[in-house]
Order: structure tokens, then sequence, then C-alpha cells
């Protein structure tokens, strides 16, 4: 599963010259915990509520006094966002993107396609996707194919799956970031799954991930 099928594409965003109250109130109108911060088009840096927390709260015992003004909430927030993003593209594996977020203990990737930011996934949508795959896994089966040839390759899926007397349930693609290529998402009718891997790959199909009763 690729990051492009399961992120946020509706991204709540924010320009380095909001104040924090604007930005604290998007965040509280929309219930989320990160706001990437967006200059002409271009990502810039992403405000997290730890950000925003660690900014104007109050300092801790024994920490040092930092110098604010009377209204902290009056600062821009680019003087509170982080500006080294870390970021995904459409086409990281879901699991990758996992990885990367609890080794940095991050709780969002903006996602880029060419260099343009498209969507943005959360700790929210990883859980979603875990409930849903788990749901998925004792009711169906899921084969992720890479289309080298669209019209060739999905026909040969068609073909063995028909062989196979088995039933598409849904299916999605997804552009990879690096090419025009196509990562497609088959959801089955539950049912044994080597056999088909074995006749997609004879056929000539890139078979990424399959998942079946004889997985």
């Amino acid at each position: 599963m690729q990051v492009g099928q399961v992120m946020t594409r509706k991204v709540i965003t924010a320009g380095p010259g909001d104040s924090l109250k604007v930005v604290s109130g998007l965040m509280l109108k929309h219930r989320i915990a990160h706001i990437p911060i967006v200059d002409r088009g271009r990502l810039i840096g992403i405000i997290s509520d730890r950000d925003f927390r660690s900014f104007i709260a109050p300092i801790q015992k024994g920490a040092k006094k930092k110098k604010l003004p009377s209204d902290p909430l009056s600062l821009n927030a680019r003087d509170a966002m982080s500006d080294a993003v870390i970021t995904a593209d459409t086409g990281m594996n879901v699991a990758d993107a996992v990885k990367l977020m609890l080794r940095l203990k991050i709780g969002a990737l903006p996602v880029l396609d060419s260099g343009r930011m498209v969507g943005i996934i959360t700790k929210d949508d990883l859980l979603g996707v875990f409930v849903e795959m788990l749901q998925a896994l004792t009711q169906s089966s899921s084969l992720y194919v890479e289309l080298l040839d669209e019209i060739e390759d999905c026909e040969a899926v068609f073909s063995v799956l028909k062989k196979r007397k088995v039933s598409v349930l849904s299916y999605s693609a997804t552009p990879k970031a690096s090419d025009h290529r196509q990562i497609c998402h088959f959801r089955l009718s539950l049912c044994p799954i080597k056999g088909i891997v074995s006749d997609l790959r004879k056929k000539g199909v890139r078979v990424i991930e399959a998942y079946g009763e004889d997985t």
C-alpha cells in the first residue's frame, strides 16, 4: 500500500506571516495537530501542536526564561515552525512511512509530488489504515502490482483472476512519484493467492505484495 492511497488530500495550511493565534484557531477548528507552512505554493515549514506548546507554554521550573512579548500569540508562524521538514512522496510504501515517523518521533509527513505538496499523512491516517487492514485480512485478499504496461498488465491480471474464479471487490491505481507507472491495488474475494502470483509472474506482471488465505 502506497502513501498516495491513504494520505489526507485536503491539507489545511498557513502562511509564514500568519499569527500563532490564526494557527491555533485552525488547529482547534479542524481538530488537527499539524499545519504545514506554505509560502507562494512552496512548503517551507510545519507547526505541530508540540511545537506550539513548547514555544508559548510557561517555562518549566529550572529552564532558562524565554523573552516573549506580552502576547505570544501575536508572533508569526515563521517564529515557531520547524523548517527542517521531513516529507514523503505518493509512491512511498506505507510501512516505510510508519518506520520513518517512529524513528524520528514525528506525527505527520507532508506528501510531495514533483516538489508540490499534494497531501499529508498523519498518525491518525495510519491508525485508520491499520484498522482497515485488520478487517480486510479477515474478509478479503489483496494484490499489489506495478503496471509496466497499463493495458497489457491489467488484461493479464483480470485474465488470471477470471481463470482462478476470483472476484475483484475493488481496485485503485496510484502513480509512482519517480515516473509515470502505476501501482495498482486489487482487493479480492478471500482466496489462496500464491497460485495467482505465480501465474502473473509467468505473464511478466510485477507483483509487489500479495496477501491471501495461504500467506
